[in-house]
C-alpha cells in the first residue's frame, strides 16, 4: 500500500475562506473525503506557514515587500497604482492579512513537498495549485505560486521534476518560471481559444535557451469529451515521461476541468480524469497532487474525493455519506455527474497534429528521444 500524506487543518480552511471565488471549498472537500473514511488510509499532516525566504525562492523582493506592507491594512477602498502594479486588483482583489494568506498557501504545499522529501510515496494538498501567479504579481485568483516554490524545494533532492497541469486554464505562471530550465519539464493540458484566460499555451510554445523542448503545451477547444481527451493525455504524458525520465512528479488537478464549472467549458467527467491520473500513478514516482481552480464547489469536492480514493486505492460508494454539508449534494446525493449534449468541437485529427508536434520537439531537443 502506498504511503500517502494528506494536508489539512483548520488554519488552512480559515485562510482559504478569504478567497470569495471558492468560499468554503476547502472545508467541503475535506469533509467529503473524511465522510468516506479515506483519511483512515492517510497520514494527516497540518499545514504550516512558510518563511519570507521561501516566497523569495520565486517571487521578487518587491512583490513580497508589498504583501508584507499591506498585511495589516484593513481600510483599502480604492485601487491604487501600487496595487495595480502587483496585480492586486480586479481578479485578485486585496484580501485581509494577505501576507498571512500567501505564506499559509505556500506553506501547505511545502508541507506536502517535505513529506515527499522524507520518503512518503504520495502527498495530497487540495489547497495548493495556484498556477497563474507570476514572479512579481498576482494573477487569475492566484496570489502566490506555491507550485513553483514547491518545485524549487523538491529540487533540493530530486534532479528532474515533471510538472503536469490538468486545470482547464493554461499553467502560465509555472511555465514562465521554468521556461529556461532543462531540469523541470512543464506539461499543460488546457482549453485554448480567443478570449479565454490566460490566452497563452500554444502547442508551439516550447521554452527557451537550455530549456527549449522542456515546455509542452497540449491545448484543446471547449466542450472536449473524455473519448477525445483521455487518449490525447495518454499519448503526450507517455512521450514526455519516456523522454524526460523524471525523478519526481507534481500534478495540478484543477477542478474547473470538470463539466459544469462556470469558468470552465469542458464536457469531462471525473472518471475521465481518473484514467489520466491512473496513468501517472503507474509510473510509481514520488508524486505531489495539488488542487487549483474549481468554482463549482460541489463538483470539485466530488472530483477530488474520487481522486483521493483512487490514490489510496479504495473503492467508494456512489452514494454520498452523511456529512456536515450533506444537503448541498442534493437532489440526487450521489457522486454522479452528467455530460451535456453539446457537440464535441475537437477532432482526433486536430489533436493528433498537436501530438505530432510535441513528439517532433522532443526528438529535436531532448537527448533521450534522439
Amino acid at each position: 500500500m502506498r504511503k500517502v500524506v494528506y494536508i489539512s487543518d483548520e488554519n488552512i480552511h480559515e485562510e482559504m475562506r478569504k478567497l470569495g471565488v471558492i468560499g468554503n471549498r476547502s472545508e467541503v472537500v475535506d469533509e467529503l473525503v473524511r465522510s468516506y473514511g479515506l483519511l483512515d488510509y492517510c497520514k494527516i499532516v497540518s499545514s504550516k506557514k512558510c518563511s519570507s525566504d521561501d516566497l523569495l525562492s520565486f517571487h521578487s523582493s518587491d512583490y513580497v515587500d508589498c504583501l508584507q506592507r499591506y498585511n495589516d491594512e484593513d481600510d483599502i477602498e480604492e485601487v491604487t497604482d501600487d496595487l495595480l502594479e502587483y496585480g492586486l486588483a480586479y481578479d485578485c482583489p486585496m484580501i485581509e492579512k494577505i501576507y498571512n494568506f500567501t505564506t499559509s498557501v505556500a506553506g501547505s504545499t511545502l508541507a506536502a513537498v517535505d513529506a515527499i522529501l522524507e520518503g512518503t510515496s504520495i502527498a495530497i494538498n487540495w489547497n495548493g495549485g495556484w498556477h497563474h501567479a507570476q514572479r512579481n504579481k498576482a494573477a487569475g485568483f492566484c496570489y502566490v505560486n506555491d507550485i513553483v516554490i514547491g518545485i524549487h524545494r523538491l529540487r533540493t533532492k530530486f534532479q528532474k521534476v515533471l510538472y503536469l497541469d490538468l486545470d482547464v486554464h493554461h499553467g502560465d505562471g509555472v511555465e514562465d518560471a521554468f521556461s529556461f530550465s532543462k531540469y523541470v519539464m512543464t506539461v499543460s493540458f488546457h482549453q485554448r481559444e480567443a478570449g479565454y484566460f490566460p490566452g497563452t499555451g500554444a502547442v508551439t510554445d516550447i521554452g527557451f535557451g537550455p530549456g527549449k523542448g522542456y515546455t509542452i503545451n497540449a491545448p484543446y477547444l471547449r466542450d472536449v469529451t473524455g473519448e477525445i481527451f483521455v487518449p490525447y493525455f495518454n499519448q503526450i504524458a507517455t512521450v514526455a515521461y519516456s523522454a524526460f525520465k523524471p525523478d519526481v512528479c507534481i500534478v495540478q488537478c484543477g477542478g474547473d476541468v470538470i463539466v459544469g464549472d462556470h469558468l470552465g467549458g469542458t464536457n469531462l467527467l471525473p472518471e475521465d480524469l481518473l484514467k489520466c491520473v491512473q496513468k501517472v500513478l503507474g509510473w510509481n514516482l514520488p508524486t505531489v497532487f495539488l488542487g487549483g481552480g474549481g468554482y463549482n464547489i460541489i463538483n470539485t469536492a466530488k472530483y477530488w474525493t474520487q481522486l483521493t480514493a483512487l490514490i489510496v486505492d479504495v473503492k467508494i460508494s456512489r452514494d454520498i455519506p452523511e456529512n456536515d454539508f450533506f444537503l448541498k449534494f442534493g437532489p440526487d446525493f450521489t457522486l454522479d455527474m452528467y455530460r451535456t449534449n453539446i457537440k464535441e468541437r475537437n477532432t482526433r485529427e486536430d489533436l493528433s497534429k498537436n501530438v505530432f508536434i510535441v513528439i517532433g520537439n522532443l526528438k529535436n531537443y531532448i537527448v533521450n528521444m534522439a
